[in-house]
């Protein structure tokens, strides 16, 4: 009697041609048809008690129909079992005992039950068939009951017939369901290792592009280290980041930066050899493993196919792309010996191959190693600086040419740093403006040197401008008029006595926020310089739109201005158009009496440098200005 539900498969093993709702439905038609043939024999014999019997297993029968096929009971299978088995054991009791043909409904019943039931319904049958035959021996034994064998005849055979051709019917739907079942199991161990194999897949591949992601890749380059050890050559780890792919993913779309990513990574897979394998880390980052490496100049070769062959134009929702890759490389053993060592020089050479204006390569050298590490360290120690207090002004004299008075005062930042000493602004203000922390130091730059003007003033020093350098980050960041109202408000110091330096390329970043900007600080009254005047664009008209007061001609040009004609027709002609647009002009960098005298011919006002003075402590620039 079946109750496992066939299912069809994929593999063509076993396909079901019935429910398991019709396999009962026929299995108890039989049922009921042998107990139909049963009783007629019985009532034909007189055998009252067996048709009595009978009748009952047969409403049984018809009783679990209802419930299990009507209305789906759980309980109808326990009470067709038992009832039938209390029903053959009264059979057996009362008639011909152990000589009894219903004996082989026993075999028929636990088969079933053992199949379907529990085990305790399976225990509690077996129990009532063993006390029936003890009892019934017992009973033939102390000569309570005499049971006799009845003749073999047509209707003997009739009924053992009828009861084994039952027990071979519930044998071949067991068996057959038992075949399907273990079929069925087949197929979900299939399932389940294609599902362990699909996962194991995902686990080490990355889901967009398909490729090994980092897990396999370490499992790789250990293999790949062991075969350069036998063979005594070299592995390497190349690097890959796309250029500019923020810009295309934010400008078309994740999906269109999806379809990009994989893309290149078909590109990249179409490059590689077999032995080599490449990777996604993660986001627009990619990792090349390359075995077999002979020489840097192969890398380098490679890298350049590489790059050739992303920069490939491709189509893209219509719009054709042009992508590029900055590639950092590490070599194994040269480099390092593990993959995360190799891992994060690679990378590191990536970073400089992007700082070198991308679309470039990089092998790894130890001196990046060494900036990462310094670089490190500066940006820790900044986070303090201005806690502590380490943050001190220079003040470099800005001299009229003629008079050698003093008329400026350019501050400039040094930083106290305990370990290193006194450190100059070049070696720590790139680090701050890529931290932010130079808006913060900026801003006590600008109320340091405010009050240190006031001072000065109010010591009865020659009015004198105070000259402060702003930096990129300052202007971009929205607040620095607001930080100027302040610095002036807190020291007192009149606008007019405040000069902000600014650079060529800080004023065309941006234009329209920056006229706006500047417009409002030329209104309270501050005035404006531009910094190493002639590396720039040097365009005309931004000088007209952002009334600028001040031209600081580069020490470039200033320097070896008596031995280089070209420099002194530049310096020239930067000092003509000053005078032509009423602007001042102040050169930089003044070491000696006869650059000071070459200036002073061409008409330059201003001079700064070591022939006046270095940048001094407040106190020493007091002195200086007084004498």
């Amino acid at each position: 009697m079946s109750l496992i539900p066939e299912q069809s498969n994929d593999h063509g093993a076993v396909s079901s041609t019935a429910s398991p709702g019709k396999h009962a439905n026929l299995l108890i038609t039989l049922v009921c048809l042998l107990l139909v043939l049963l009783g007629a024999r019985t009532a034909l014999l007189g055998a009252w008690l067996d048709t009595v019997l009978i009748a009952c297993g047969l409403g049984t029968t018809l009783i679990f129909r209802y419930l299990y096929l009507g209305r789906g009971s759980l309980g109808a299978l326990p009470f067709l079992l038992v009832t039938l088995t209390l029903l053959v054991s009264t059979s057996l009791w009362f008639n011909q005992g152990l000589f009894s043909g219903a004996l082989l409904s026993y075999p028929v019943l636990l088969m079933v039950a053992g199949i379907v039931a529990t085990r305790k319904l399976f225990g509690s049958l077996l129990l009532i068939m063993l006390g029936t035959v003890t009892a019934v021996t017992w009973a033939a034994v102390t000569g309570l009951h005499d049971y006799q064998a009845v003749p073999h005849g047509l209707g003997r055979l009739v009924v053992v017939g009828s009861l084994l051709l039952t027990c071979a019917a519930v044998v071949w739907w067991l068996i057959r369901d038992l075949e399907v079942t273990r079929v069925h199991l087949d197929d979900e161990m299939l399932r389940v290792r294609n599902s362990q194999a699909d996962l194991t897949h995902l686990s080490k591949h990355d889901a967009l592009t398909d490729l090994p992601n980092r897990l396999l890749m370490q499992e790789r380059f250990t293999e790949a280290i062991a075969l350069a050890e036998e063979d005594g050559t070299r592995v390497a780890l190349m690097s890959f980041d796309l250029d500019n792919f923020k810009i295309i993913n934010d400008s078309l779309g994740h999906a269109a930066g999806d379809e990009l990513l994989r893309r290149i990574a078909e590109r990249l897979k179409g490059l590689i050899r077999g032995s080599d394998t490449v990777s996604r880390q993660g986001g627009d980052e990619f990792l090349v493993l390359l075995g077999d490496v002979d020489t840097p100049e192969t890398l380098e070769l490679v890298a350049r196919r590489f790059q050739e062959l992303v920069a490939r134009p491709l189509v893209l929702h219509d719009i054709e792309l042009v992508t590029s890759l900055s590639i950092g490389i590490s070599v194994y053993p040269d480099d390092g010996t593990d993959f995360g060592t190799l891992l994060k020089k690679a990378e590191l050479a990536m970073y400089q191959a992007k700082a070198a204006g991308r679309n470039a390569y990089c092998l790894f050298s130890e001196e990046m190693n060494t900036n990462t590490y310094e670089r490190l360290g500066i940006e820790q120690d900044l986070r303090q600086a201005l806690i502590r207090e380490e943050f001190k002004l220079q003040y470099q004299p800005i001299v009229d040419l003629e008079s050698g008075r003093p008329v400026a005062a350019e501050a400039l930042i040094r930083w106290h740093q305990p370990e290193r000493g006194l450190v100059g602004p070049t070696l720590f203000v790139g680090v701050a403006e890529q931290m932010g922390l130079i808006v913060e130091i900026g801003e006590w730059v600008l109320h340091e040197a405010c009050q240190q003007a006031m001072r000065w003033r109010q010591a009865g020093l020659p009015d004198l401008v105070m000259s402060v350098n702003l930096s990129a980050v300052q202007l971009r960041r929205g607040n620095l008029e607001a930080v100027v109202r302040a610095a002036l408000a807190n020291s007192g110091l009149p606008p007019h006595c405040l000069e902000l330096e600014l650079t060529e390329s800080m004023l065309l970043q941006d234009s329209d926020a920056s006229l706006i900007l500047l417009q409002n600080l030329k209104g309270l009254g501050v005035k404006l310089s531009i910094d190493d005047f002639g590396t720039g664009y040097s365009n005309l008209s931004y000088l007209q739109r952002f009334q600028v007061d001040t031209l600081k001609i580069d020490k470039s040009f200033v320097q070896n201005l008596g031995e280089n004609a070209q420099h002194r027709a530049i310096v020239h002609a930067i000092i003509q158009m000053a005078h032509s647009l009423d602007l001042r002009t102040i050169a930089e960098g003044i070491e000696d009496q006869a650059t000071r005298k070459l200036l002073l011919d061409q008409g330059c006002d201003l001079g700064q440098g070591y022939l006046f003075a270095k940048p001094l402590a407040a106190e020493d620039f007091a002195v200086l200005a007084v004498g």
